[in-house]
């Protein structure tokens, strides 16, 4: 009786150790990562660029034969072409086209 309550202590204390060992190791893990990020340099935002086709442009698609004339909606008064290959370009609301 006197070795199986030996065993479980000894069971327990190993278990307790461990467990200190790792709330130390993740602690300084945590600690460790906080400082590295905090000489992290800041992020550079870009600004937002408009991209509008000039008057001539306008003019040539107007008088192509054969296509539609572009799809356009008001943003702020200002004519909104559809043009696919400019991602960075102000994105024209689907429920005014």
């Amino acid at each position: 009786m006197i070795r199986k309550l030996i065993a479980i202590t000894a069971a327990i204390l190993i278990n307790v150790a461990v467990l200190a060992w790792f709330h130390a190791w993740s602690s300084a893990a945590i600690a460790s990562a906080a400082a590295a990020s905090a000489h992290t340099q800041p992020v550079v935002t870009l600004p937002v660029i408009n991209v509008h086709p000039s008057a001539d442009q306008l003019r040539q698609l107007r008088r192509a034969p054969g296509s539609p004339p572009p799809a356009q909606a008001g943003i702020g008064g200002v004519a909104c072409l559809v043009m696919p290959y400019y991602s960075f370009a102000a994105q024209c609301d689907a429920a005014n086209i």
